[in-house]
């Protein structure tokens, strides 16, 4: 057994409430906690290996028990943190939408299990500028990632994003067809309350599962991803409208990596055998860690261009990289839209900031990985 493989034996056996077996030779626990914290799970696995009879050594195992209540703590702040902003924005005359892990909390067993990176909240266009003001006056710095979205962040990073829709549009210069699969998000929502919106079972199902496949056909999705899978089908299976998910599924090219995620979802939490081939799949999410990695973000767009006929998409990827659109770089420096610069400025502050961050042969090996893309 390899060390994900123990990793996902000590999930599944705590969402399924099964004695976990114990640790087989070769597998290194701290591995498999290092993966865990990656894919955001190891708080899970905790629950499994309390229950084993030969646990990890003393200072791993309390560094393992304190992760544990670390993922309580940031579940409880961010819990207050949502009420104290939904309160302010609601008197304010600001709806706003429920969407994300907020919602995805509520279908785990206690919702300290499920952890969130940041809060997500869906509002009205119209109300950005408002939106920000309050955030300011709660103490929050906001920037703006791309047009229908900010940012509001604390001093220590405690993060809450705003969108307008469920999806870019245009991501890169290329419609994107998750915006076709689903958009306008308050137009498939009930009201929950004075302000608040939830959206319906359909819809939420749809989003939820199509947001998990943006994140696996750009840069790969963790396992937590995964297990959200696994809870929304426990929740939603004869909620939902069959026939409505299919047809958008399908009339939107989503179908592959649909079956592809529930396969895997059935095969790590289910024990189900899967009935189509998954080892790429396996790997992409295992290596990918909880918010993707680059080296597949390059491998799948280099795919896609060449699915739609692209000639040359490799040379057309490694420009793109070494050439980005100012729109890209407004998106990853959003100072560089505060500061009004041109494409050839955005360029040279991105070079100047890559320079800081890696070495010109992190560049260099880039550009190799997006030349031997297959």
């Amino acid at each position: 057994m390899l060390d994900y493989e123990y990793l996902l034996h000590l999930v599944s056996c705590a969402v399924n409430d099964l004695q976990p077996k114990e640790k087989p030779d070769g597998v290194s626990f701290l591995n498999v906690f290092t993966l865990g914290k990656a894919h955001e799970v190891a708080n899970i696995a905790f629950l499994s290996v309390e229950r084993l009879k030969a646990k990890p050594e003393k200072e791993l195992y309390g560094e393992w028990k304190i992760y544990y209540y670390l993922a309580v703590q940031r579940d409880m702040r961010q819990r207050l943190a949502y009420e104290e902003i939904t309160e302010a924005l609601h008197k304010n005359r600001i709806r706003t939408l429920e969407a994300q892990g907020t919602v995805t909390k509520t279908l785990y067993p206690s919702s300290e299990l499920r952890m969130m990176s940041d809060i997500d909240l869906i509002i009205d266009f119209e109300n950005l500028e408002a939106a920000k003001g309050i955030m300011q006056s709660l103490g929050y710095s906001t920037s703006q990632k791309q047009e229908g979205e900010f940012d509001a962040v604390l001093e220590d990073g405690f993060l809450v994003e705003f969108h307008t829709e469920f999806f870019a549009e245009y991501m890169f210069n290329r419609k994107e067809r998750y915006y076709e699969a689903i958009n306008t998000p308050f137009s498939h929502a009930v009201e929950a309350g004075p302000m608040r919106y939830v959206l319906t079972d359909d819809y939420y199902f749809l989003f939820t599962v199509i947001h998990t496949i943006v994140h696996f056909e750009t840069a790969g999705c963790g396992i937590r991803r995964i297990l959200d899978l696994f809870y929304l089908k426990k929740a939603y299976d004869g909620r939902i409208n069959r026939r409505l998910v299919d047809e958008i599924i399908d009339k939107n090219e989503l179908r592959s990596a649909y079956d592809k995620l529930f396969a895997l979802e059935a095969k790590w939490f289910e024990n189900v055998p899967s009935p189509i081939d998954l080892s790429e799949t396996e790997a992409d999410i295992i290596n990918s860690g909880n918010h993707g990695v680059s080296e597949i973000f390059i491998r799948n767009n280099v795919r896609k261009d060449e699915r739609e006929g692209v000639k040359f998409a490799r040379l057309k990827q490694v420009y793109g990289f070494v050439f980005p659109p100012k729109e890209f770089i407004y998106l990853n420096y959003p100072e560089c839209r505060e500061r009004g610069y041109s494409t050839l400025r955005c360029r040279l502050y991105r070079v100047y900031k890559t320079l800081k961050r890696f070495s010109f042969s992190h560049a260099l090996g880039v550009i190799k990985t997006m030349l031997k893309s297959k």
